[in-house]
């Protein structure tokens, strides 16, 4: 199903609005980022309200709801709906470390096992407590620390 080019150049003008901001790199629109123009023709999900305007990204998001992952690890049963995630995955086999921390000598396997190093550097905490102050740089600190709070008998 896709939907008129009219709605399209519509709903990238309000996320534009919305963003109220430029991409820093080339100084261009979220919608200009993305490659969306008022003619791009727009993909919908028959299951669900995602749109996009690449018929790739829509034939990957579709694996969400039928639960296939056609990239499946050969060292164990470990499977993904995206080729670059199981190239990372296959580095913990492997050994190899590509990823490194501009700060110090520390390498990674995985990308996000980077971002949570480089927050020791930086001091981010981008995970919120929603009862009290506490911060933390990684997700499952946070969770950790909720177990506190289910304990004082807040809802989690």
């Amino acid at each position: 199903m896709a939907i008129s080019s009219w709605v399209l150049y519509h709903k990238v003008k309000l996320m534009n609005r919305e963003a109220n901001s430029q991409w820093p790199d080339e100084r261009r629109t979220r919608g200009e980022w993305q490659g969306l123009n008022p003619t791009s023709k727009v993909h919908q999900c028959p299951n669900c309200a995602y749109t996009t305007t690449d018929s790739n990204k829509l034939k990957r998001h579709s694996l969400k709801h039928t639960g296939e992952r056609p990239h499946s690890c050969p060292y164990c049963s470990y499977g993904t709906t995206r080729k670059e995630l199981l190239k990372e995955h296959i580095n913990i086999h492997t050994g190899e470390k590509p990823f490194s921390c501009p700060f110090c000598s520390y390498t990674a396997s995985h990308r996000n096992y980077l971002k949570d190093h480089i927050r020791r550097h930086t001091g981010e905490k981008p995970y919120l407590c929603p009862f009290c102050p506490y911060r933390a740089s990684q997700k499952s600190n946070l969770n950790a620390h909720l177990v506190v709070h289910k304990s004082e008998g807040q809802p989690l």
